[in-house]
Formats: C-alpha cells, structure tokens, sequence
C-alpha cells in the first residue's frame, strides 16, 4: 500500500487516558513509538527532533515521579492528625490516621483508627 504525501501518521485509537481523563507517560510514550512507525521512510523524522523528544519524555517521566513523591510526603505528614474524608458512597468519614500505604497509581491510602480507609486525595480537612 502506498501512503499519500503529506500523510504523516493514522490513530490507532489505542491511546487511553487516566481515570482523571489526562494523558499518562505511557500513553506518550505509545504516541512516540507509533510516530515513529508511522514516518515517512522518505523523509525521515531528524535526529535531533528524536533527541528532544525523548528528552521531553524523560522530564515528564521525572515530573510525574516527583509529584507522586511529594503527594506520598504529604499522606506520611497525616500520621497521628484527625481528618475529614469523603467516602466513596459520598458520606463523611473522620476519624485518626494510623497508617499510610502508598500505591502504584501515586495515590496513597490512609487507614483511620476505626479500620476506615480512604484515599488522600478524597482528604476534605485536617483537624488538629
């Protein structure tokens, strides 16, 4: 099959997005990869337009890890304090923070004194 000139790359339609409905570093890293496959053998994407796009992968990829660092720090910093959480049927939960386990979608869960677990992004306030 010949591709039109000018034609650069078709969707695949495989690219998902996050439950927050924003792009994760693997559905960039999909883009990448079907970009590239995608070129035109004729005319090839330029090195340095290559360089620059992995570079701008890495610091999104360091980014993301920096944010699920700094969101795990603040979960650790709820040991010991009461808080106000919203549960997932909607209902309002308090109660002393015990223990924080963090998880491999960077949101990390805080389990109360009374056996409740909640997300600490669902974290409405924090009472001293």
């Amino acid at each position: 099959m010949i591709t039109p000139v000018g034609l650069s790359a078709q969707s695949t339609g495989a690219v998902t997005t996050e439950a927050n409905g924003r792009l994760g570093k693997n559905d960039f890293l999909q883009m990448l990869v079907t970009q590239m496959k995608m070129q035109d053998p004729l005319n090839p994407m330029d090195n340095s337009q290559m360089a620059a796009q992995m570079a701008q992968f890495s610091q999104l990829e360091q980014m993301l890890n920096m944010t699920q660092a700094f969101s795990t720090m603040s979960a650790v910093a709820m040991l010991g304090r009461n808080i106000k959480s919203t549960a997932t049927d909607g209902s309002l939960i308090t109660g002393q923070v015990i223990s924080v386990r963090p998880t491999t979608d960077g949101v990390p869960i805080l389990t109360l004194a009374d056996g409740s677990v909640v997300a600490f992004k669902d974290v409405q306030e924090v009472v001293f």
